[in-house]
């Protein structure tokens, strides 16, 4: 089956859409869609990034990028979040507003790979939203505001 990519463009104010996406993708929890969360970064404060320097830096994108993969059988779902800050983004969080959910499991956190917890079985899409804007904010290093974009990966029906 193939994967169908969807982009929704959603402000903090307003997280219905996107929350309502990852509570669809929970209940058919089929192992094989996600959703990506990026904040919208004007072309202006893009950054050029050659590709020897991609290949070879030992971080990842100055945009970050959180990846939200449902509970599938006995594995707990999964929230990944590269960055550009380097190594302990998890100590950056933790002395941030950013509130890193107390039920959430640092699975690891190395500068290019980003960071990644195990999720609560408990935690409710807006909880994952509110975390990925809010770590996303505090890790960026470009120029962030109120304008987000989710890339929904769901099975093309």
């Amino acid at each position: 089956m193939a994967i169908e990519h969807r982009m929704v463009h959603f402000r903090t104010n307003d997280i219905t859409e996107v929350t309502s996406e990852i509570q669809e993708i929970a209940e058919r929890a089929n192992g094989r869609e996600w959703i990506t969360i990026s904040p919208w970064v004007d072309p202006e404060h893009l950054p050029e990034i050659s590709l020897l320097r991609r290949i070879f830096s030992g971080r990842g994108s100055k945009v970050p990028e959180v990846t939200w993969v449902p509970a599938v059988g006995n594995e707990p779902a999964q929230f990944g979040l590269l960055h550009a800050r380097g190594a302990n983004a998890h100590g950056i969080l933790a002395d941030s507003d950013a509130v890193i959910p107390p039920t959430w499991i640092k699975v690891s956190d190395h500068s290019k790979r980003g960071l990644l917890f195990g999720v609560h079985p408990d935690t409710t899409p807006e909880q994952v939203v509110d975390f990925a804007v809010a770590a996303s904010e505090v890790l960026a290093d470009v120029p962030t505001d109120d304008r987000w974009v989710a890339q929904v990966s769901t099975v093309a029906r």
